[in-house]
C-alpha cells in the first residue's frame, strides 16, 4: 500500500477508491466549530445532513443540544449556530450536540463509509496532518466547497494539513493546496475574507468568525467519527 495524500477540491469530486482515511474540511465554519466544541469539553457530536433528522434526534433524546446553520444562521429551535463563538465550555462541557450545516455535514455524509474519517481545519491542521500520517494509509482531504463550487478557504486548509507530509507523498493536487498555504500562511484570516464565502459571512456581520477560523494550530483535538455515528475527540 503506497502512503500518499490527495485532495478533492469539492465534495462533489470525491472518488473514495482505495483511500483508507479521509479528512473532511469545511473551514468556514463547520469543521472549525465542531473541532472547537470538542476542544471545549463537548462529549460527542452527531453530524447529520438533514435538518429533519436533527429535529427527530432531539425529539427522541431531549438532552442533546442542536447546533448548525441554514443560510449561515441557526435554524428555529437550535441551541447555537455554526460559529465557534456560540459554543463556550460553559455550554458544551459534558454535553452531546447534534450538528447540521449546508456543506460540511453533507460532505461527511458523502464519505462516511471510509475506514477512518476525521475532521480538519486550520485550527487543528498540524495535529491532523500528523495523525493521518501515522495511520499509514492512502489519505484524501476533502474540501467541502460552497454550493458546489471550490472554496478558497478549504483548499487553504487542505494545504495546511498536507504540508505536514513529506513532499514525496503528496499528489499534484496536494501540492497545489500546499503552494496556496505557503503563500498565504502569514495572512490566513485576511485570505479567508477574500474568498466568496468569507465575503458573504462578513456581509452578514460575521467577520469575527473569519478571525477565529483563520487561527492556525490552536488545538490538537481531532474529531474522529466512531462506529456509532458520533464524533469524539482525540489528541
Amino acid at each position: 500500500m503506497i502512503q500518499r495524500i490527495d485532495v478533492a477540491f469539492r465534495k462533489e469530486d470525491v472518488e473514495l477508491s482505495d483511500f483508507g482515511a479521509v479528512a473532511v474540511i469545511d473551514t468556514l465554519r463547520a469543521t472549525t466549530t465542531m473541532t472547537m466544541i470538542l476542544d471545549q469539553g463537548g462529549m460527542a457530536i452527531r453530524p447529520v445532513a438533514d435538518l429533519e433528522e436533527a429535529y427527530a434526534i432531539k425529539a427522541h433524546d431531549p438532552g442533546v443540544l442542536l447546533g448548525g446553520e441554514r443560510e449561515n444562521r441557526p435554524p428555529e429551535g437550535f441551541d447555537g449556530g455554526n460559529s465557534p463563538r456560540d459554543w463556550p465550555r460553559s455550554r458544551v462541557a459534558g454535553r452531546r450536540i447534534v450538528f447540521t450545516t449546508t456543506n460540511g455535514t453533507a460532505a461527511i455524509e458523502r464519505v462516511r463509509s471510509v475506514p477512518r474519517l476525521v475532521l480538519a481545519a486550520l485550527v487543528n491542521a498540524e495535529a491532523c496532518g500528523r495523525y493521518l500520517w501515522q495511520l499509514e494509509r492512502p489519505t484524501l482531504l476533502v474540501a467541502s466547497g460552497t454550493r458546489g463550487a471550490t472554496s478558497l478557504e478549504d483548499v487553504l486548509a487542505c494545504g495546511a494539513v498536507a504540508s505536514v507530509w513529506p513532499r514525496s507523498s503528496r499528489t499534484d493536487a496536494a501540492e497545489v493546496a500546499c503552494a496556496l498555504f505557503e503563500r498565504e500562511r502569514h495572512r490566513l484570516a485576511q485570505c479567508l475574507g477574500e474568498g466568496t464565502h468569507g465575503q458573504n459571512l462578513a456581509a452578514q456581520g460575521l467577520s469575527q468568525d473569519l478571525a477565529f477560523c483563520g487561527q492556525l494550530n490552536i488545538t490538537r483535538v481531532i474529531p474522529v467519527l466512531c462506529q456509532d455515528g458520533w464524533l469524539r475527540g482525540t489528541d
